[in-house]
């Protein structure tokens, strides 16, 4: 018994399949990377794998298997953007669930369904929906859940409105005043200050001065964090006039309260544009 094996067929279905793959690993680990990114990702996989059964002259379950997570690896790389040892880590375990789910329901199919390649293609995307849609309703339930809140931020005479979320994960204290620190994206913050100021205020988060000249009474400074990927980092903190936050009813008025700025957005999809400490509540 024999097999024929058309290599030109079987890159275009791992093209197709690691394609969807990385999409949904994107969307369960909320990555900022677009499909052009997936797509290269998943062009990598498939020539890997082409390649892999191309040249190998013995095919048995360990050196699949090693090969599989080679090309995983290779795949979450390019395809997610994921370069830290834990997100990476993280990506190639979602990327490997997706697989094996994916797999799954394609093999719980009839046999004779998947017959054709336009058949096989138009099954494959039915069980690509099932799972995205699994995926988006776990994240809507989830996020029925998560608190959010109304934020208003006064600074300079300029005055924004913001919505947050309450994360409970936010410990941060400002080691100067001894505030607790809500996090924000620096380049909303500095949308508030005029020309000169967002100059000397990046000037200062870039590290290319140690003084905060001309910034009046933001007094930028540095505390220490700890974040997934990051055992140690430095984030630029200023103090804005006011913050007041709308909670359970309340109005919340904190003045001079301590804002870090953070480089990376803080939600791919801006659900939340600012994360607020829960200690501010009872500050």
């Amino acid at each position: 018994m024999y097999y024929e094996f058309y290599i030109d067929v079987f890159f275009v279905v791992n093209l197709l399949m690691d394609f969807l793959v990385l999409c949904l690993t994107n969307r369960i680990l909320q990555g900022t990377a677009r499909p052009w990114r997936a797509l290269g990702g998943a062009l990598a996989g498939a020539a890997l794998i082409s390649l892999f059964f191309w040249i190998s002259k013995e095919i048995n379950t360990v050196n699949m298997l090693i090969f599989s997570l080679g090309a995983i690896f290779v795949m979450v790389r390019l395809g997610c953007g994921l370069r830290r040892g834990k997100e990476l880590l993280t990506g190639c375990l979602t990327c490997w669930g997706i697989s094996f789910l994916l797999g799954g329901l394609l093999y719980t199919l009839p046999l004779r369904a998947g017959k054709g390649i336009l058949i096989f293609f138009t099954i494959t995307f039915t069980a690509y929906l099932i799972l995205d849609t699994g995926i988006r309703l776990f994240k809507y339930l989830k996020g029925k859940a998560v608190s959010r809140c109304q934020v208003i931020l006064e600074t300079g005479g300029q005055k924004m409105e913001l919505e947050g979320l309450l994360d409970t994960g936010n410990c941060l204290t400002d080691s100067i005043t001894g505030k607790p620190v809500c996090v924000m994206e620096k380049s909303r913050f500095s949308s508030m200050l005029e020309k000169k100021q967002r100059e000397k205020l990046e000037s200062f988060c870039s590290l290319n001065s140690t003084e905060g000249e001309n910034l009046g009474g933001l007094n930028p400074r540095f505390v220490f964090y700890t974040a997934l990927g990051c055992e140690r980092g430095l984030l630029p903190v200023v103090t804005a006039e006011r913050l007041i936050i709308f909670w359970e009813g309340r109005k919340i008025s904190i003045s001079q309260a301590a804002i870090g700025l953070s480089a990376a957005p803080l939600s791919p999809y801006r659900k939340f544009e600012m994360i607020i400490s829960p200690k501010i509540l009872d500050s």
